[in-house]
Protein backbone atom coordinates (compact mmCIF):
# COMPACT_ATOMS: atom_id res chain seq x y z
CA UNK A 1 0.00 0.00 0.00
CA UNK A 2 2.44 2.55 0.86
CA UNK A 3 4.44 1.51 -2.39
CA UNK A 4 1.48 2.47 -4.60
CA UNK A 5 1.13 5.82 -2.59
CA UNK A 6 4.36 6.60 -3.30
CA UNK A 7 4.10 5.46 -7.06
CA UNK A 8 0.83 7.96 -6.93
CA UNK A 9 2.28 10.99 -5.64
CA UNK A 10 5.22 10.69 -7.68
CA UNK A 11 3.05 10.62 -10.97
CA UNK A 12 1.06 13.36 -9.88
CA UNK A 13 3.99 15.50 -9.42
CA UNK A 14 5.31 14.31 -12.13
CA UNK A 15 2.29 15.45 -14.29
CA UNK A 16 1.84 19.10 -12.19
CA UNK A 17 6.03 19.30 -13.27
CA UNK A 18 4.82 18.67 -16.70
CA UNK A 19 2.08 20.97 -16.84
CA UNK A 20 3.92 23.35 -15.43
CA UNK A 21 6.91 23.02 -17.81
CA UNK A 22 4.13 23.24 -20.78
CA UNK A 23 2.63 26.65 -18.84
CA UNK A 24 5.98 28.16 -18.98
CA UNK A 25 6.76 27.26 -22.74
CA UNK A 26 3.44 28.24 -23.26
CA UNK A 27 4.21 31.83 -21.67
CA UNK A 28 7.62 31.63 -23.58
CA UNK A 29 5.54 30.68 -27.39
CA UNK A 30 3.07 33.73 -26.71
CA UNK A 31 5.56 36.39 -25.56
CA UNK A 32 7.69 35.77 -28.67
CA UNK A 33 4.76 35.91 -30.75
CA UNK A 34 3.75 39.18 -28.57
CA UNK A 35 7.38 40.46 -29.71
CA UNK A 36 6.72 39.00 -33.60
CA UNK A 37 3.97 40.87 -33.93
CA UNK A 38 4.98 44.05 -32.35
CA UNK A 39 8.12 43.58 -34.71
CA UNK A 40 5.88 43.00 -37.68
CA UNK A 41 3.16 45.48 -36.52
CA UNK A 42 6.36 48.33 -36.00
CA UNK A 43 7.99 47.55 -39.49
CA UNK A 44 4.51 48.05 -41.44
CA UNK A 45 4.10 50.80 -39.64
CA UNK A 46 7.02 52.96 -40.62
CA UNK A 47 6.13 51.35 -44.17
CA UNK A 48 3.34 53.14 -44.40
CA UNK A 49 5.05 56.45 -42.76
CA UNK A 50 7.45 55.92 -45.75
CA UNK A 51 4.95 56.36 -48.05
CA UNK A 52 3.42 58.79 -46.18
CA UNK A 53 6.26 60.80 -46.24
CA UNK A 54 7.58 60.06 -49.55
CA UNK A 55 3.76 61.91 -50.78
CA UNK A 56 3.84 64.59 -48.72
CA UNK A 57 7.34 65.58 -49.65
CA UNK A 58 6.32 65.12 -53.59
CA UNK A 59 3.09 67.02 -53.40
CA UNK A 60 4.84 69.96 -51.42
CA UNK A 61 7.37 70.51 -54.40
CA UNK A 62 4.46 69.84 -57.16
CA UNK A 63 2.73 72.65 -55.79
CA UNK A 64 5.58 74.59 -55.62
CA UNK A 65 6.71 73.73 -59.53
CA UNK A 66 3.01 74.61 -60.53
CA UNK A 67 3.17 77.82 -58.35
CA UNK A 68 6.77 79.02 -59.72
CA UNK A 69 5.71 78.04 -63.54
CA UNK A 70 2.10 80.35 -62.82
CA UNK A 71 4.22 83.14 -61.60
CA UNK A 72 7.09 83.21 -64.50
CA UNK A 73 9.85 81.65 -61.90
CA UNK A 74 9.61 84.40 -59.32
CA UNK A 75 8.25 82.83 -55.80
CA UNK A 76 7.33 83.43 -52.36
CA UNK A 77 9.52 81.83 -49.82
CA UNK A 78 8.07 83.21 -46.97
CA UNK A 79 4.80 82.39 -47.79
CA UNK A 80 6.06 78.33 -48.63
CA UNK A 81 7.79 78.40 -44.80
CA UNK A 82 4.66 79.27 -43.21
CA UNK A 83 2.80 76.56 -45.03
CA UNK A 84 5.18 73.75 -45.10
CA UNK A 85 8.02 74.36 -42.62
CA UNK A 86 8.31 73.34 -38.73
CA UNK A 87 7.77 76.31 -36.32
CA UNK A 88 10.99 76.15 -35.15
CA UNK A 89 11.85 77.00 -38.97
CA UNK A 90 9.90 79.46 -38.82
CA UNK A 91 11.59 80.80 -35.50
CA UNK A 92 14.94 81.04 -37.32
CA UNK A 93 13.76 82.71 -40.40
CA UNK A 94 12.59 85.51 -38.29
CA UNK A 95 15.88 85.78 -36.70
CA UNK A 96 17.34 85.97 -39.82
CA UNK A 97 15.14 88.97 -41.09
CA UNK A 98 15.09 90.82 -37.80
CA UNK A 99 19.37 91.04 -38.46
CA UNK A 100 18.70 92.03 -41.96
CA UNK A 101 16.40 95.08 -41.06
CA UNK A 102 18.68 95.70 -37.92
CA UNK A 103 21.99 95.21 -40.11
CA UNK A 104 20.57 96.50 -43.39
CA UNK A 105 22.64 93.72 -44.83
CA UNK A 106 21.15 90.35 -46.43
CA UNK A 107 21.20 86.31 -45.84
CA UNK A 108 21.43 85.17 -49.18
CA UNK A 109 23.09 81.85 -49.64
CA UNK A 110 20.67 79.75 -52.00
CA UNK A 111 16.83 79.53 -52.11
CA UNK A 112 16.36 76.67 -49.71
CA UNK A 113 13.14 76.11 -52.26
CA UNK A 114 14.75 75.61 -55.58
CA UNK A 115 18.69 75.64 -54.16
CA UNK A 116 19.32 78.07 -57.05
CA UNK A 117 21.36 81.09 -56.39
CA UNK A 118 19.29 83.61 -59.05
CA UNK A 119 15.63 83.69 -59.60
CA UNK A 120 13.72 82.93 -62.79
CA UNK A 121 14.72 79.70 -63.19
CA UNK A 122 11.69 76.40 -63.90
CA UNK A 123 13.45 73.53 -61.56
CA UNK A 124 11.85 70.47 -61.88
CA UNK A 125 11.65 68.10 -58.39
CA UNK A 126 12.60 64.04 -59.28
CA UNK A 127 14.09 61.10 -57.80
CA UNK A 128 12.48 61.17 -53.98
CA UNK A 129 13.87 58.76 -51.93
CA UNK A 130 13.68 58.00 -47.83
CA UNK A 131 17.01 58.02 -46.59
CA UNK A 132 16.26 58.00 -43.04
CA UNK A 133 13.46 57.78 -40.64
CA UNK A 134 12.89 57.38 -36.79
CA UNK A 135 9.63 56.68 -35.82
CA UNK A 136 10.66 55.52 -32.26
CA UNK A 137 11.90 58.47 -30.16
CA UNK A 138 9.72 61.57 -29.20
CA UNK A 139 10.20 64.18 -31.71
CA UNK A 140 9.81 61.69 -35.17
CA UNK A 141 12.20 62.31 -37.81
CA UNK A 142 12.43 61.81 -41.13
CA UNK A 143 14.81 62.66 -44.11
CA UNK A 144 13.99 62.39 -47.92
CA UNK A 145 16.32 63.33 -50.74
CA UNK A 146 15.54 64.23 -54.19
CA UNK A 147 17.01 65.97 -57.25
CA UNK A 148 16.87 69.51 -58.72
CA UNK A 149 16.58 69.50 -62.76
CA UNK A 150 17.22 72.72 -64.33
CA UNK A 151 17.80 73.83 -67.77
CA UNK A 152 21.67 72.07 -68.14
CA UNK A 153 22.40 71.07 -64.65
CA UNK A 154 21.20 69.18 -61.24
CA UNK A 155 21.42 69.86 -58.07
CA UNK A 156 21.41 66.87 -55.17
CA UNK A 157 18.87 67.96 -52.43
CA UNK A 158 17.63 66.64 -49.29
CA UNK A 159 14.95 67.73 -46.68
CA UNK A 160 14.44 67.02 -43.22
CA UNK A 161 11.35 66.77 -41.38
CA UNK A 162 10.04 66.80 -38.61
CA UNK A 163 6.16 65.50 -37.35
CA UNK A 164 4.24 68.42 -35.98
CA UNK A 165 0.44 69.61 -35.30
CA UNK A 166 -0.32 66.01 -37.00
CA UNK A 167 1.57 66.45 -40.13
CA UNK A 168 5.10 66.16 -41.81
CA UNK A 169 6.40 69.43 -41.94
CA UNK A 170 10.47 70.48 -43.53
CA UNK A 171 12.76 71.56 -40.82
CA UNK A 172 16.05 71.76 -42.86
CA UNK A 173 17.24 72.11 -46.37
CA UNK A 174 20.17 70.50 -47.77
CA UNK A 175 22.09 71.45 -51.13
CA UNK A 176 24.21 68.46 -51.65
CA UNK A 177 26.14 69.83 -54.46
CA UNK A 178 27.42 73.30 -52.54
CA UNK A 179 27.47 70.94 -49.01
CA UNK A 180 24.86 73.79 -47.66
CA UNK A 181 23.36 73.20 -44.39
CA UNK A 182 20.61 75.88 -44.46
CA UNK A 183 19.93 75.92 -40.76
CA UNK A 184 22.89 75.64 -39.77
CA UNK A 185 24.24 79.09 -42.36
CA UNK A 186 21.44 80.55 -40.69
CA UNK A 187 22.72 80.87 -37.65
CA UNK A 188 26.22 81.44 -38.24
CA UNK A 189 24.10 84.07 -40.21
CA UNK A 190 22.63 85.50 -36.82
CA UNK A 191 25.42 84.96 -34.76
CA UNK A 192 28.10 86.69 -37.51
CA UNK A 193 29.14 90.46 -35.71
CA UNK A 194 28.32 92.83 -38.31
CA UNK A 195 30.75 95.15 -39.52
CA UNK A 196 30.43 98.74 -39.81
Amino acid sequence: MTAVTALMLSGCHRHENRRAMDDSQADRDSFLLLATSDTVSSEMSIEVQQGVILERVKDIYTMIRSDYMSHGGSFENELYDLAFCSKSWNRLMMRVHKKEFDTGTLFYEINHWSMAQSSGIMPFFDEFEIRYINMRSRVKRAVVSFTVYEDYTYTPARVELVYEDNQWKIDNFYNMKYRLNVRTAMWNYIHRPYLI
